[in-house]
Order: C-alpha cells, then sequence, then structure tokens
C-alpha cells in the first residue's frame, strides 16, 4: 500500500511501540537473571539524569533553536503548561468524586516526556512513518532532530511544575503539605535514615565530587536566600511555588542545562562555534559538541532499560511483601482514562483545529505532531521520586510502584 494511505503509517507505528516495549522488557529481563544489582540501577539513573539527560538537552536545544525558529518554541512552552495545569484539575476532581488515594492525582497529571516519546521517535525515523508530514527539503533525520527539541523543552516544563506541586499532592491534608514545606525550607529534608545519607545513590544524588558539591552548595545557599529576600515579598502560597522547583538538585540542573541550550542556540557567534562545520567556523563542533552528544545520545536508550529494570525490582519487592498496596480498581481505571484516552482525544482535535484555522501553532507539521502526543502516554515515573521527597508510607509506595508498572 502506498505510504500516503492509513494502514503503513499505523503498522509503522505499531513497530514502533512494540521495539519501545521491548527495550523495556530486555530491562525486566537483566534483573529476573540477576545480571544488575539495585545500586547499580540507582546509579545509572543517576547518571542518566544529572548528566546524560543535561547534555542532551544542552545539544539538542542549542541545534535547534535559533532566531528564525524561536517562535516554534512558544506554542510548546504554553500547551506544556496548559496541559499539566489542566490534567491536576482532571485529576483533583475525579480523585475527591471517587475518594481515590492521594497518588492518583499526579499519576493523572505528569506522563513521561522524555524517555519514552524519545525513544519512540527514533523508532519511528527507522520505520519511516513520518515521511507523509515532511515539508521541501525536510529530511526525516532533521524533523527528528527538532521533535526531540520540542519533547525537551515539554519536559522541561513538566519536570519544574512536578516540583512546585507534586509532593504537595501526595498529602492528604494541608497539615501535612505545609509540614513538608517547613522541612524543606528548614534544610532538613534528609533524615539520618534517609538513602542519601546512608552513601546509597538515587536520581537525586549529586555527581559531583565532594569539594565541588561544597561549593556547590554555597552558591546554591546564597542564590537561596537571595530568593527567599524576593519570595518574602509575596503571599505565603506564592512564596511555595516561587521556591519548589530548586529544593530538588535533579530539577534546578534541568533548568540550568536549558538555558545553556537557549543560550547557544539564540547567540549566533556561539550557535555558529558550536554547531557549524570547522571551515565554516565551527571552532567546538568536531571536539566539544562531538563529546557532549555522544554523552546525550546515551540517555534515551539507558533510560528505557532502567525502568524495565526498576519494574523488575517491584515486581520483586510486589513477591516478597504481603503488605504490598491495594490499587482501587477505579483508580486504575481513571488513570488509563485520562493519560491515554482522554488527553489524546482532547489534543488532536485542537491542535489539528489551531494549525487549520490559526497561525499561533506555526507552519511545521512536526510541530504539531510532537504537541499532540505530548500530553498522551503513562505515568511519568518522577511520581516514585516525588514519593520520596513526600515521605509517604511504604505501603503507599508500593502501591505506586505497582501502577507505574
Amino acid at each position: 500500500m502506498s505510504e500516503n494511505g492509513f494502514i503503513a503509517p499505523l503498522i509503522g507505528a505499531l513497530q514502533a511501540c512494540v521495539s519501545v516495549l521491548l527495550t523495556m522488557s530486555y530491562g525486566v529481563l537483566a534483573r529476573r537473571l540477576k545480571l544488575i544489582r539495585e545500586q547499580s540501577i540507582n546509579d545509572m539513573g543517576a547518571l542518566g539524569v544529572k548528566l546524560f539527560l543535561p547534555a542532551l538537552l544542552i545539544i539538542n536545544l542549542g541545534k535547534q533553536l535559533h532566531l528564525g525558529s524561536a517562535m516554534n518554541y512558544l506554542p510548546v512552552l504554553a500547551w506544556s503548561a496548559t496541559y499539566t495545569v489542566t490534567s491536576i484539575g482532571f485529576g483533583h476532581i475525579l480523585s475527591r468524586t471517587f475518594k481515590l488515594p492521594p497518588w492518583v492525582t499526579p499519576a493523572c497529571t505528569f506522563n513521561n516526556t522524555t524517555s519514552l516519546p524519545l525513544l519512540l521517535l527514533q523508532s519511528l525515523e527507522s520505520v519511516g512513518s513520518l515521511k507523509m508530514i515532511l515539508q521541501g527539503k525536510d529530511t526525516m533525520h532533521d524533523a527528528i532532530e527538532r521533535a526531540q527539541s520540542y519533547f525537551l523543552v515539554c519536559a522541561v516544563v513538566s519536570k519544574t511544575v512536578g516540583y512546585v506541586v507534586g509532593p504537595r499532592m501526595l498529602y492528604s491534608n494541608d497539615g501535612e503539605e505545609d509540614a513538608y514545606f517547613e522541612q524543606h525550607q528548614n534544610g532538613a529534608s534528609e533524615e539520618p535514615d534517609s538513602p542519601r545519607s546512608q552513601g546509597q545513590v538515587d536520581e537525586e544524588t549529586s555527581l559531583l565530587p565532594e569539594r565541588a558539591q561544597v561549593a556547590r552548595s554555597k552558591v546554591g545557599n546564597r542564590m537561596k536566600t537571595f530568593g527567599g529576600y524576593i519570595s518574602s515579598f509575596f503571599p505565603t502560597r506564592v512564596k511555595k511555588e516561587l521556591m519548589a522547583p530548586f529544593e530538588s538538585p535533579s530539577a534546578d540542573v534541568t533548568i540550568l542545562c536549558a538555558l545553556t541550550g537557549v543560550l547557544i542556540g539564540l547567540l549566533p557567534p556561539l550557535h555558529k562555534a558550536f554547531f557549524n562545520h570547522y571551515m565554516e567556523g565551527g571552532v567546538l563542533n568536531a571536539w566539544l559538541t562531538s563529546s557532549i552528544k555522544n554523552i546525550g545520545m546515551l540517555f534515551t536508550t539507558l533510560q528505557i532499560f532502567i525502568v524495565g529494570c526498576k519494574l523488575g525490582v517491584s515486581l520483586e519487592r510486589m513477591r516478597a511483601s504481603s503488605g504490598s498496596g491495594k490499587i482501587p480498581v477505579t483508580a486504575i481505571v481513571t488513570i488509563f482514562l485520562i493519560r491515554l484516552v482522554v488527553w489524546p482525544a482532547i489534543s488532536i482535535p485542537v491542535i489539528y483545529g489551531l494549525a487549520k484555522k490559526t497561525n499561533l501553532v506555526q507552519d511545521d507539521p512536526i510541530l504539531w505532531f510532537s504537541m499532540m502526543l505530548m500530553p498522551a502516554g503513562p505515568p511519568a515515573l518522577i511520581i516514585s521520586g516525588l514519593a520520596e521527597l513526600a515521605k509517604i508510607s511504604e505501603v503507599e509506595r508500593m502501591a505506586i510502584a505497582k501502577t507505574l508498572m
């Protein structure tokens, strides 16, 4: 059948999805066969979040974002914030209506916006499903890289909002929420028996040497002091929202690297030095840009593999624990419907209508496709990290792990 028909792209998309699922299953199998230890899984997860993802952000945003394409990213920023805030409303209303556990709201709100869609785009490139929406001299490789940069911008927005409101969604009353905020404001977020205080590693653990961590902490404390002075002029509730993203080392590194990529992209001399051919002034391209790109490319596949490994660990814990957390059927149905049915049903016609009737989403079909896909997908693994920050009970953590699986 012609590639302009319906069946060929559908089969290609299904093949891409199967590729993602198989990559994840290899991680489950590796853990099942005891080829990787849980500590190593945490180490690799931390490495991906703290090193490989920032490298990918800098290179993709820096290369794709320039003065001529900057306007393409404004719809992504607006759409990412809009669907995330709307998802919070959906989750909150349904959780109150059906008396669901508190963790259902963040599960409905935050979807996987990095590893899953990035690997899916790579698979779609290999099967050629997006050829029909390419324009002019646009190549499949260039279009996929552009789509990845859109998803990375979406991920920055989603992660920032996640650390602003995510942990407090896991509390059932305002007293617990206030206690959480006070604990973080007073610098007591790590208890003596916490994993990090015992030398264990997770996605929030810094990869810097001890001396560099001390220097970073001093700079960070000064910035927080200045930020606290500025935010002190705002009401308490607003102050919480302003300072929350900077309580997580994962979030502030992501924001910093995103801003670095934007700076490189929008300043013509830097963009030329980083991404032009050497004979055309790209003095950093062959060595610095290439090295950062090499480690950034490790993030997507490695992260999906680690997701599989963590699912394997969750299965082991569920089998070993008699009180592993009960998941109401209504909770699973609610999350499934919002994440995989309601949002695709909303985003596809909304973005199609904006593209057809307005100029708000620019003239780039790859941008339209990316924005249609952004709100869809399963809950993000960030919810497990938020559960750790919120210090909810072990039973609830197991319920969250089972839901993510």
